[in-house]
C-alpha cells in the first residue's frame, strides 16, 4: 500500500462507545495528506517524531520512513490495531516505539534518559485534552524538542488547547507556520527547551495586566 491509497481511505482505529461504532479519529484523509506533505517539505527525510496520543496521525508517520516515531498513548488494543495494519499493507512498523501509558508518566522518563543528539525534529501534541495535562505535554514535547523543530498542536476547537496555542502565538521564538483550522503546526527557532518566568511571556503579561485592571479578577 502506498500513501495514496492509504490516505483515501484510513482505517477506522476508534471506538469510544466500547466497540459498537467504529471511526477513523480526530484526522481527516485530506489533514493527514497535509501533515504527510509538511513534514516531507519541512522537516526532511528520516525525522524522528514524537507524538502524544496514536491513531491514523502515526501511520501517517510511518510511511514518512522516519528514523525513530514514538507514541504514547494509554491503549494496548490501538497500538495492536495499527501494528495489524501495517502488517497487512505492507507498511514498516519497526521504526515505532509505543508506549503503552499516560503521557505525564512517560514523558518526564523520556526527558531525561534522552541525550541532546536524539532530539526530535517534530511533536504532536494530541493526547489528553484537560488542563493540565496538555500543558504538561507541552513542557515536554518543547524540551524533547530540537532547535528549528516543528510542534504541532491539535483540536484548537477545546478551550485547553486553545489557551496553549493563543500563548504560543504571541510567545518570542515560536513562528505559527501551517493553520489547519483545529490544528496549529509552530516552529521553534531558538533553543528554548524551557520558557522562561511569566514576565518573559507576553500573552501571560497581557492578560494579567487585564485581570489585574478589574474590580474582580476572578470574573470571567
Amino acid at each position: 500500500m502506498n500513501f495514496d491509497q492509504y490516505v483515501s481511505s484510513p482505517p477506522s482505529l476508534h471506538s469510544w462507545d466500547g466497540g459498537l461504532t467504529w471511526n477513523t479519529g480526530g484526522f481527516s484523509g485530506q489533514e493527514l495528506k497535509a501533515l504527510h506533505e509538511f513534514i516531507r517539505s519541512h522537516v526532511g527525510p528520516r525525522p524522528r517524531i514524537l507524538e502524544t496520543g496514536a491513531g491514523n496521525s502515526t501511520l501517517t508517520f510511518l510511511f514518512l520512513q522516519p528514523t525513530e516515531v514514538v507514541s504514547i498513548a494509554p491503549e494496548p488494543a490501538l497500538f495492536e490495531r495499527i501494528r495489524a495494519f501495517c502488517a497487512e499493507n505492507g507498511i514498516d512498523e519497526t521504526p515505532l516505539s509505543a508506549y503503552v501509558d499516560c503521557s505525564q508518566w512517560i514523558l518526564p522518563k523520556l526527558a531525561e534518559l534522552r541525550l541532546a543528539t536524539d532530539l526530535f525534529e517534530f511533536a504532536l501534541i494530541d493526547g489528553s485534552h484537560n488542563w493540565p495535562l496538555v500543558f504538561l505535554d507541552f513542557f515536554y514535547c518543547n524540551y524533547l524538542l530540537r532547535p528549528g523543530g516543528f510542534l504541532m498542536i491539535d483540536d484548537m476547537q477545546l478551550h485547553s488547547v486553545k489557551e496553549l496555542g493563543r500563548m504560543l502565538l504571541e510567545q518570542p521564538g515560536f513562528e505559527l507556520v501551517l493553520d489547519m483550522g483545529k490544528s496549529l503546526i509552530f516552529r521553534r527557532s531558538g533553543d528554548q527547551r524551557e520558557l522562561g518566568e511569566w514576565i518573559t511571556m507576553p500573552y501571560i503579561v497581557r492578560k494579567s495586566a487585564q485581570y489585574g485592571q478589574s474590580e474582580n479578577p476572578f470574573a470571567p
